[in-house]
């Protein structure tokens, strides 16, 4: 199990996130409309963190995207808009970064939309479906998951909260490719910023 905590942008938090918790990945949000979208002035205090991370971008530019690579040192690109295969090559051939591309799910699950994706991606990623492009809080039904028929590792996420650990650990048992979560809204004090503590407690439990 890895974990990736998404929606981080202040430097004590971010701080306090790296050296207590010491997540798999850390996510910065560049979607101007979220609550937790990261600004260029930040770089500077954000980028030499001891963290792989993950920048968020929903339809935003190859420059867009270059840009945030290199000034926040982006490991890996995730893909949460409409972003087509030949986009994502391209992304991946000019960045040279991991590209992880986000599924939003409904009430069903269409594999057939992730096949032309299976491989350039490194990774997908399933969301709970919201017009607002994720961030909705809320969990979708897992059980869609146990028909995932691609070898490519997903992570869960959406609305994932310390009362799903054991659920979480189930859902992995059953689904080799499930390689982690990724954990956001659910553990924070306000619009990004992470109660560690809680973190922490859920993440050793998930461990165990």
């Amino acid at each position: 199990m890895r974990l990736k905590v998404c929606g981080m942008r202040d430097p004590d938090n971010i701080r306090d996130l790296v050296e207590v918790v010491q997540p798999d990945w850390m996510g910065l949000i560049f979607y101007p409309p979220s609550p937790r979208f990261v600004e260029n002035a930040l770089a500077e205090s954000i980028r030499n963190f001891r963290v792989n991370k993950v920048g968020v971008f929903v339809n935003a530019s190859m420059e867009e995207i270059s840009e945030k690579v290199g000034l926040f040192g982006l490991d890996a690109i995730q893909l949460h808009g409409d972003e087509s295969p030949e986009f994502a090559n391209m992304l991946k051939e000019k960045t040279g970064k991991s590209v992880w591309k986000v599924f939003l799910v409904g009430e069903e699950m269409d594999w057939e939309k992730l096949l032309p994706y299976q491989n350039i991606v490194d990774c997908f990623l399933f969301d709970t479906f919201s017009k607002s492009h994720g961030g909705s809080g809320k969990t979708f039904n897992w059980e869609l998951l146990l028909d995932y028929p691609l070898p490519t590792p997903f992570m869960l996420s959406g609305g994932l909260a310390i009362e799903h650990a054991d659920a979480i650990k189930d859902l992995q048992a059953k689904i080799p490719q499930m390689q982690g979560i990724d954990i956001n809204s659910k553990f924070e004090t306000k619009p990004g910023v992470k109660d560690i503590s809680l973190v922490r407690k859920f993440w050793d439990y998930l461990k165990t």
